[in-house]
């Protein structure tokens, strides 16, 4: 928090902020990002935080937290909306809210586009540009019923490009074809023309254009008929009748065929639950749920902060705009806020949009407060802020000296084969749940013999490197993989940063390690911090020693995979793999006892043929390529 000539400077700098268009950048005191926010008046805004009045609790913690506060002036509001989306975007502040929820919802995929004859499955994984998505579906068992209809009405194929190359060599099409769920465009029993007009109907289905869907095939049903086509038309008016009866199951709440979005929100302290209900063609086709926690900002600029992440997230990644945004009228979201944002739909994506404010008592909103307040306790009865998980943060909190039960913590892990493709990786916890996005990956270059310790250096070097430079602030914890030998490296590299000034004591975080259990038949493992012989006693309840085993775990298995990539990618391009006799399993046999392609290049003959495993042609073959390279 800062002091009171801080804070008195702070002020300061507020009354000479201009009254104009912009952003504020909120820092702490080790200059990190903290929290950004776009305003009409900067000035009044920012005052805004700093007026106590009607402040309640939770503005109050994230305004001691601020040390400083930096603005960015901008020509108009609509231009500051854009630069508060890119700044969220690139800083990930700490207490701007995350659309991330803590489940994966299963979409619709409809990919393989380039091949001609696309392929449907469900996923759980979104890549921007790979295919058209649909969803997400609160239901992987709807996600399978929706599908199983569509190849039954459609018969769309559902193999990946591999198989579907398989069996286009093979000219024979599979079971599916058999069943008639599949039209086996592998085998040529469809042309791209027709099987690119059962696609579009797949997709105005899953967009929930049913009336239109249905409008087309009947046209074509007539048009087949009136050319003595009668089994297509047969065809047609059993697929028409399909859709219809899946249609009578859907459930309509419009009269009018536009497509809405129905915002609810629910909160209780510093969390809040918002349902997002999804109208398409005047029938509800799916809701989309958040779960937001250490909410401390009020509700009227959560709401409008919300809709401007949903909104330009979803448009960037599905590119749908609804016609109509129906929001509650409690959430108090000015009209300048919503016409900034339809302003900036209607420029990027040249599409009019409604922003409608609407009673509580409304039936859709309240249909969608609901909804949002049960999500809300699913949430939290699931554990999000289970009594365990504050359990587990309470006791580390006593145990590490730390200031904040809310707290956050970095693991360290090395993996390398004898020296080999050596790395470093960095996982993260926040309030005691995995932040992936603040995941990091280390190419260790200094040492590629057997040293864990000077690889471990070198690695929390360039992490408190990245503090000093502002680029990544410092954690509550840090802790290492490896036990006392290793916790030594990280006493050492920080104490290091401290005696030259460049960190203060005050500011370092809690330096702990972790060993795995000497004797296999303990399942605890052992946590040292410095000066203390014995490692960390938790008493009976190990929730806080779990949850540093499942950061450490983590950890590993993030190291592990990238060392795993590292090693594929040199497999593939090596010199050494290009030499004749000489395969893979020669190939990590010399780079394990050698070190590098280059240490082998300047290795003696004895040397390569002193090498275990390495048959003596091979191991000549090498000093050979490589002396007449030299």
């Amino acid at each position: 928090m800062p002091g009171a000539k801080d804070k008195e400077g702070l002020l300061l700098r507020i009354k000479n902020i201009p009254q104009s268009p912009g952003v504020y950048l909120m820092k702490d005191s080790m200059g990190g990002i903290i929290y950004i926010g776009k305003a009409k008046n900067l000035r009044k805004r920012v005052s805004q935080y700093f007026s106590n009045k009607k402040t309640d609790i939770k503005t109050s913690y994230l305004v001691s937290k601020i040390n400083d506060i930096e603005t960015i002036v901008s020509s108009s509001e609509l231009d500051a909306f854009l630069l508060e989306n890119n700044l969220i975007k690139q800083h990930k502040p700490r207490y701007n809210i995350s659309l991330k929820d803590d489940k994966t919802y299963p979409y619709i995929k409809i990919s393989g586009l380039k091949s001609g004859f696309p392929y449907i499955v469900k996923t759980r994984s979104f890549k921007k540009g790979e295919g058209t998505y649909f969803g997400p579906f609160a239901s992987g068992f709807a996600v399978n019923q929706t599908i199983s209809a569509i190849n039954k009405i459609f018969r769309i194929r559902t193999c990946g490009d591999f198989k579907f190359r398989s069996y286009s060599l093979k000219k024979r099409p599979c079971l599916y074809y058999q069943i008639n769920l599949c039209s086996a465009p592998c085998a040529g029993h469809i042309d791209a023309p027709s099987y690119g007009r059962l696609i579009s109907g797949a997709r105005l289905l899953l967009s929930g254009k049913n009336a239109q869907l249905i409008r087309e095939l009947k046209r074509e049903m007539k048009k087949a008929a009136g050319g003595l086509n009668f089994e297509e038309a047969g065809v047609l008016r059993d697929t028409i009748n399909s859709i219809i009866a899946i249609s009578s199951r859907q459930v309509s709440v419009l009269k009018n065929l536009k497509d809405i979005d129905v915002i609810g929100f629910y909160r209780e302290k510093d969390a809040a639950g918002i349902t997002v209900i999804l109208i398409r063609g005047g029938k509800i086709t799916g809701t989309n749920n958040f779960f937001l926690k250490n909410v401390l900002i009020e509700d009227s600029e959560m709401a409008s902060s919300f809709l401007d992440r949903y909104y330009t997230k979803t448009a960037d990644i599905y590119g749908r705009i609804p016609d109509e945004i129906l929001i509650p009228s409690s959430a108090g979201i000015n009209i300048s806020d919503r016409e900034i944002l339809s302003g900036y739909i209607r420029q990027a994506y040249n599409k009019k949009i409604k922003i409608k404010e609407m009673p509580d008592s409304s039936g859709l909103i309240g249909m969608a407060r609901e909804n949002a307040k049960k999500n809300f306790f699913e949430k939290t009865a699931a554990g999000n802020v289970s009594d365990a998980k504050t359990r587990a943060l309470a006791a580390l909190k006593e145990k590490l000296g730390l200031k904040e039960i809310s707290a956050s913590m970095e693991c360290f892990d090395i993996s390398n084969i004898s020296g080999s493709y050596p790395v470093a990786s960095k996982a993260v916890l926040r309030d005691g749940v995995k932040d992936v996005s603040s995941y990091r990956r280390y190419k260790i270059v200094t040492k590629n013999t057997p040293d864990d310790y000077a690889m471990m250096r070198e690695a929390l070097f360039r992490r408190f490197n990245n503090a000093v430079s502002g680029k990544d602030p410092l954690p509550d914890a840090i802790m290492v993989d490896g036990g006392k030998g290793q916790l030594n490296v990280l006493v050492k590299v920080a104490r290091e940063f401290v005696e030259k000034g460049l960190l203060s004591r005050e500011t370092m975080p809690a330096l702990i390690a972790i060993a795995k259990a000497k004797d296999k038949r303990e399942e605890m493992d052992a946590v040292y911090v410095p000066n203390r012989k014995n490692p960390l006693n938790f008493g009976r309840n190990k929730d806080a020693l779990f949850l540093l085993m499942g950061l450490r775990d983590e950890a590993h298995r993030f190291a592990l995979s990238y060392h795993s990539k590292i090693k594929r990618k040199s497999l593939t391009t090596s010199e050494l793999t290009g030499i004749k006799g000489v395969g893979k399993k020669t190939y990590l046999k010399l780079v394990g006892a050698l070190g590098s392609v280059d240490d082998i290049k300047r290795a003696s003959l004895d040397d390569i043929l002193g090498v275990k495993g390495v048959s003596s042609k091979a191991g000549r073959a090498v000093y050979a390529y490589f002396q007449g390279r030299a």
